[in-house]
């Protein structure tokens, strides 16, 4: 995951670091930043950790605009955010490539994991190769949610179909669900229909509602 920052240069508690995105001058009267970030993020509860330790160092309140990747670069590209903290690499440095951001700091890492319910109707649990097991569910057509909203974990679950060698778009059947919605969102709906989906870990350690869910396939790919 990664972040840019429009206007000023801050002094960050904790692990908020944020840095330039355009040569907008900050402030003193400035008070407030707003920071486009992944669903996962806000999702898996680290905000609420980190922007009162923030606000406490600074004085300044953080206001999260929580979005798909692809939706929260575009609110960078409009000025609609000061800070974009997001996870899909390729899309960040074509942000910075198009000249709308002046630095990309990678701050840290999430994996993802493939969440399903625990009857595993399809028998994948506990496997390594998480291609064969994109495979299988596609083979067998069982539910699978995607989230379908352009965001960093939608991006890497794209590639893991292309991995797996599908073409998902041509393949996908009414077993393959695109909800357009963000992390939570996705879990529920995986809880509510038996579903697999594949989920970034530090949302589902947070998630509350786990229900008949639970990790299928542990397999460490990362987005950083």
């Amino acid at each position: 995951m990664n972040r840019m920052f429009n206007r000023c240069e801050l002094t960050a508690a904790a692990a908020l670091a944020v840095v330039a995105f355009a040569s907008i001058p900050c402030f003193a009267q400035d008070k407030s930043i707003v920071v486009a970030s992944t669903t996962s993020t806000q999702d898996s509860g680290l905000f609420e950790y980190l922007l009162p330790l923030f606000k406490n160092k600074t004085g300044i309140t953080v206001k999260v605009v929580a979005q798909g990747t692809g939706q929260a670069l575009d609110s960078g590209r409009r000025g609609d955010a000061d800070v974009v903290l997001v996870h899909a690499k390729s899309a960040e440095e074509k942000f910075l490539a198009e000249g709308q951001g002046l630095k990309r700091y990678p701050v840290m890492y999430n994996d993802f994991v493939l969440i399903g319910p625990k009857t595993d109707p399809v028998d994948i649990k506990g496997m390594k190769d998480i291609a064969k097991a994109f495979r299988t569910i596609k083979d067998k057509q069982a539910a699978f949610n995607s989230r379908g909203d352009r965001s960093g974990t939608n991006i890497a679950e794209l590639k893991l179909w292309d991995d797996a060698g599908i073409d998902i778009e041509k393949d996908k059947g009414p077993w393959y669900k695109s909800i357009g919605q963000g992390m939570g969102a996705a879990l529920n709906i995986a809880g509510a229909s038996s579903a697999y989906v594949l989920s970034d870990r530090g949302t589902w350690i947070h998630f509350k509602n786990k229900g008949d869910l639970e990790i299928v396939v542990r397999e460490e790919f990362r987005s950083h």
